[in-house]
């Protein structure tokens, strides 16, 4: 049975050689090279990495565990259960534990029995009987739930943490939808419109009385409150700038009559009818200038 199993990667590797894979982004590969035509593939115990031969700048022959792994399998005997359990041991040490694990089971065909090799596969002793891990879990009444074990009573307490955690956690969330909800309604407050400002209130106050919440409810009515008497606290700041251009002007004296012929002759006057003329003398002013007067809301 041996050969099917430990055997099998010698059978691949029979064509590769141990050697650091140097690829051209500096990273190294260790382990059997396999030539595929177009790629390498560079083998290292269950790890397996392909590369393109056009990303290689070169390989370097050298020794790995591979080579001691080849050579140690095929001096080992076929039908000596130490020697296969001391070869897993050795597989383990140096970080092949699935390896280790065939082996282990190749020494329980030749002896079913074998301590060492039950062991590290997991199994114990129970009444009298070699049982695996998860027989043994069993046995002993124990319920696995997710990967572990657990007594029955702490898988119960175990479930009613979950229940609880999963309602804790869908409160939570309904809570966070709820808040998303009332702030979007609580902007539709920040407007100078008050039949908007109305309607937003009316609509808080609906959602309050749907949630049967006296909290929400007062919250409703605080935030009209705020936002009414913050419109008419801006509304009363709100100027408008006006342009005034204005002219004053003032008689400086009383007006005083000119009596005058001039101009008789190229007139239809007669000169027996002379031209009265009156001369005002007046101050007058021009403003030009800007101010600005309460504007107030619509």
């Amino acid at each position: 049975m041996r050969i099917h199993t430990l055997i099998l990667l010698l059978l691949f590797a029979a064509s590769a050689v141990a050697d650091d894979v140097i690829l051209k982004d500096g990273r190294v590969l260790s382990g059997k090279v396999v030539d595929e035509g177009q790629r390498l593939t560079v083998v290292d115990r269950d790890r397996k990495f392909a590369v393109p031969k056009l990303e290689v700048t070169k390989v370097v022959p050298k020794p790995s565990f591979m080579d001691e792994y080849e050579a140690r399998l095929e001096k080992l005997p076929y039908d000596d259960p130490e020697a296969i359990f001391e070869f897993g041991r050795w597989l383990a040490k140096n970080e092949w534990p699935s390896r280790a694990g065939r082996a282990y089971e190749e020494v329980l065909e030749l002896d079913p029995d074998h301590r060492g090799a039950r062991r590290a596969l997991g199994y114990k002793l129970y009444e009298g009987e070699w049982v695996g891990p998860e027989e043994l879990n069993r046995r002993r009444g124990l319920v696995k739930f997710e990967g572990r074990w657990y007594t029955k009573h702490d898988l119960a307490q175990l479930k009613k943490e979950i229940e609880a955690d999963e309602k804790l956690r869908q409160a939570v969330e309904l809570r966070r939808r709820e808040n998303l909800k009332i702030n979007r309604m609580v902007r539709e407050f920040a407007t100078f419109d008050k039949q908007k400002r109305q309607k937003a209130y009316d609509d808080l106050y609906r959602y309050a009385e749907t949630l049967n919440s006296p909290e929400l409810r007062k919250f409703a009515d605080d935030t009209k409150a705020f936002y009414d008497e913050r419109v008419r606290v801006l509304c009363a700041r709100m100027l408008a700038r006006t342009e005034i251009r204005a002219t004053r002007t003032k008689l400086q004296r009383p007006i005083e009559n000119f009596v005058t012929n001039l101009g008789a002759a190229i007139s239809f006057i007669s000169a027996q009818n002379p031209v009265t003329i009156q001369l005002p003398e007046i101050e007058m002013i021009e403003i030009n200038t800007t101010v600005d007067i309460p504007a107030g809301c619509k």
